[in-house]
Parts: structure tokens; C-alpha cells; sequence
């Protein structure tokens, strides 16, 4: 059936008839057979406009026709449930009904969190070196061979994983080949915020792991590792906070103009408690 935003986000609408008034409207333009005839009879309704006038609330969604809809949407089990859940939210008439259909969506979306990694952003950051590689295959003369490029990673990956990743960055437009056989990085940026944390727990263990091997075996002059530990009142920790992230900033602008790039780094700043609160507020 090809991919389908709408259902693609489908945990995130709280009314089923916006939802369902947003699956036609984008399944029209992407295929010309597509109306609200071609889908009452592939879900089997008799009337034509049944589905229309079901979007526009002038009839209710009825447990027979959520079956169809399910059937002729390829919902899968999790999304049938959540479907579901949704009609019976937006269609209770009770107060109690409504709290108890609002419990189970809410219940669906958390484990979503754990299950559902669709999003380009979670394949992106879910291995070490794809933002690596998006970075050096801009950047560096490797010439079209995965080899070079995989041998270029510290630490080295297989040249496999190199051309995977080429592939996958160029499908998910954040590298784009000119006509020359160069690549490019497209100005599309990415927002880690957008992300579950648990989808980034792996790549920042992994970065971690990184930074000690680089702290350990890695010539002093070639990377920059400072620690320091001090007691400091919540509001200089603040200060703290602003200034390592006006540093980031500045960092980031002058590197984004280099003319000749060199090695790609991962920078990290970290900073956390090591005790528990001290002082007046703590007592009592």
C-alpha cells in the first residue's frame, strides 16, 4: 500500500476523524485511483460516502466498521488497538468511558516509546558512526571507495557498514552525490530532541566508551579532556550550564565556516552531581 504519513503518525492524533480525514486526503495525492468510492469498496461498505460523512461526525463508527477500516488501512495489531481506543474516546458519552479510553491510549503510546522506531531521526542516531560518516563522506577524497572510507573511522568500521550507511544517509537526505561523484550534506538539520531517550541510550554509551578510549590511548595533543571536580551552588551550576553552552555554540559557528576540514570530532560536555544536596534546604 506504500508508506503512509498519516498512519505512519497515527499515535500521535487524538481525534480518529482528523486522522482518518488526513489518510484520504494524502492517499489522493499520491495515487490517482484513490477516492472515498475506491475505499468503501475495498473496506466493503455499501455506501460510498459512508466514510465522508463518518469524517464530517455525522455518524458514529460502529465495532463492524472499525473491523473493515482496520482490514482496508493494513493496520497493524498495535494500531488497530490504538484505532480503536481512539473511536471510543472521541465517541463516549459517559465521563467514566472516556477516562478509561484515554487510559489505554495513553498506555499504547508508552510502549510505542519502547517499540516503535520509525522516525529518520531514530535510525540515524542509532549507530555511532552514521553521523561520522555523514560528516567525512562530505568532506573527504575517498572517491566513491567504501574501503578508504571505512578505514578512515577511528575506530575503523568493515566496508559494508561504510556502504550501508552511504546508502541509508543519501535515502534519508542527509548526503546528496553531485553530478562529479562528490557528496554533499544536505542543510537538513537534526534535532536529537525529537527522540525518545531510550532510542539514544545506546549511541551515547557508545560515544562514551569513545571518549575513554580516546582519553587513554590517544596522543594528548590530538584530543582535549579536562576534568574538575568543585561544590558550587545550584545557581553557579546554572551559570555553569550557560556558559559550557554558549562555548558549544560558538565552536559550532566557527567550524560550520571552515574551508578545509580535516578529521571529525565528537565534542561532549558533561556535567553532574556527585553528592547529594548539602546545606539549609536539605536539612529538616
Amino acid at each position: 500500500m506504500g508508506m503512509s504519513i498519516a498512519l505512519e503518525h497515527l499515535f500521535d492524533y487524538d481525534d480518529f476523524r482528523k486522522f482518518m480525514q488526513d489518510y484520504f486526503e494524502e492517499q489522493k495525492k499520491m495515487r490517482s485511483v484513490f477516492s472515498h468510492r475506491f475505499f468503501a469498496a475495498k473496506a466493503g461498505f455499501s455506501s460510498s460516502s459512508y466514510c465522508l460523512n463518518v469524517i464530517r461526525g455525522r455518524f458514529n463508527l460502529t465495532p463492524k466498521s472499525i473491523e473493515k477500516i482496520s482490514k482496508a488501512m493494513d493496520f497493524e495489531p498495535l494500531q488497530k488497538e490504538y484505532f480503536e481506543a481512539l473511536v471510543q474516546y472521541n465517541q463516549a458519552q459517559q465521563v467514566d468511558e472516556r477516562d478509561q479510553a484515554w487510559k489505554q491510549i495513553l498506555q499504547i503510546r508508552k510502549q510505542i516509546e519502547f517499540t516503535h522506531i520509525t522516525t529518520r531521526e531514530q535510525a540515524y542516531f542509532s549507530k555511532w558512526y552514521y553521523p561520522v560518516i555523514r560528516e567525512l563522506a562530505a568532506d573527504s577524497q575517498w572517491h566513491g571507495d567504501y574501503r578508504v572510507l571505512a578505514r578512515s573511522l577511528t575506530p575503523q568500521i568493515t566496508t559494508e557498514e561504510a556502504r550501508d550507511a552511504v546508502k541509508n544517509l543519501l535515502e534519508w537526505g542527509l548526503l546528496r552525490k553531485l553530478d562529479d561523484g562528490r557528496y554533499v550534506q544536505t542543510s537538513q538539520m537534526l534535532d536529537a530532541a525529537e527522540i525518545p531517550p531510550i532510542a539514544l541510550r545506546q549511541i551515547r554509551r557508545e560515544y562514551i566508551q569513545h571518549a575513554i578510549g580516546a582519553v587513554e590511548s590517544m596522543p594528548k595533543d590530538e584530543r582535549f579532556a579536562a576534568f574538575t571536580t568543585l561544590a558550587m551552588s545550584e545557581s553557579s551550576y546554572n551559570y555553569a550550564v550557560e556558559v559550557l553552552e554558549e562555548a558549544r555554540k560558538k565552536i559550532i559557528a566557527r567550524a560550520s565556516n571552515d574551508t578545509n576540514v580535516e578529521r571529525v570530532y565528537e565534542m561532549m560536555l558533561v556535567a553532574f552531581p556527585m553528592s547529594k544536596k548539602v546545606g539549609k534546604e536539605a536539612e529538616g
